[in-house]
C-alpha cells in the first residue's frame, strides 16, 4: 500500500465501518426510542451488512453502549479554565448538554440498565475514564490551593454527575439551563479550603 493510499484510508475499512455504524445509530436514536430500534435498521442506515454489526458488537445493547462511550469521549473533554469552579461548570455543563439530546438521554438510560457482559465492560471502562479525567481537574485545583482533599472531591464529582442522571432518569425532569452553575456552587461550599485565622 502506498503512502497516498494510507492517507486516503485513515484508520482503514474497519474504522470507517465502525464510524458509519456509530453515526447511523446516533441519527436513529434522535428519531425514535432505542427499544424500537433494530440492528437491521442500523445496518441499513450505515450501509453495512447486519452480520457485520453482530460480528463486531454481538448485541444491540452492546452497540448502543459503545455509542454512548464514543460520543461521550468525543464531547466530554477535560476542562482547563484556570479555576476549580470554571472547570467544574464547564465539565458538568458539557455532560448536561449531552444528556439533553435525544441520543444522550436514550443512551444514558440504556447504560444504566443494560447488563450483558460486553455492555458491562464498556460501561466500566467509560466511568473509569471519566473519573480519571475528573481526578486531573481536582489534582490541578489542589496544586493551586483551591481544595485540600482530592478523594473527597472525587465523591463530590460523583454527586454532581449522579444528580444529572438521577434527574433525567429517575425523576424524568428537564435539566435547567443553569444546572451546572447551581450544582457546582452547591458542592463547592463543602469543598473549599477553610479560611486561615
Amino acid at each position: 500500500m502506498t503512502e497516498a493510499t494510507r492517507r486516503e484510508r485513515p484508520g482503514g475499512r474497519t474504522a470507517r465501518t465502525r464510524r458509519a455504524v456509530i453515526d447511523a445509530t446516533t441519527a436513529l436514536l434522535s428519531e425514535g426510542s432505542p427499544s424500537a430500534l433494530t440492528v437491521g435498521q442500523i445496518a441499513a442506515r450505515a450501509g453495512v451488512n447486519e452480520a457485520t454489526v453482530y460480528r463486531k458488537w454481538g448485541s444491540k445493547d452492546a452497540l448502543l453502549t459503545d455509542v454512548l462511550l464514543t460520543l461521550s469521549a468525543e464531547r466530554l473533554t477535560v476542562a482547563d479554565t484556570g479555576s476549580l469552579r470554571g472547570d467544574l461548570v464547564e465539565t458538568v455543563g458539557a455532560v448536561a448538554d449531552f444528556l439533553r439530546t435525544p441520543a444522550g438521554f436514550a443512551l444514558a438510560a440504556l447504560a444504566a440498565t443494560a447488563d450483558d457482559e460486553t455492555s458491562a465492560k464498556l460501561r466500566d471502562a467509560f466511568w473509569a475514564d471519566r473519573f480519571d479525567r475528573a481526578r486531573t481537574i481536582f489534582g490541578r485545583a489542589a496544586e493551586r490551593g483551591e481544595l485540600v482533599d482530592v478523594e473527597q472531591a472525587m465523591l463530590a464529582y460523583e454527586a454532581l454527575i449522579g444528580t444529572l442522571h438521577f434527574r433525567i432518569l429517575a425523576r424524568r425532569r428537564e435539566l435547567d439551563a443553569d444546572i451546572a452553575e447551581r450544582l457546582t456552587d452547591l458542592v463547592l461550599d463543602g469543598l473549599r479550603r477553610p479560611p486561615r485565622d
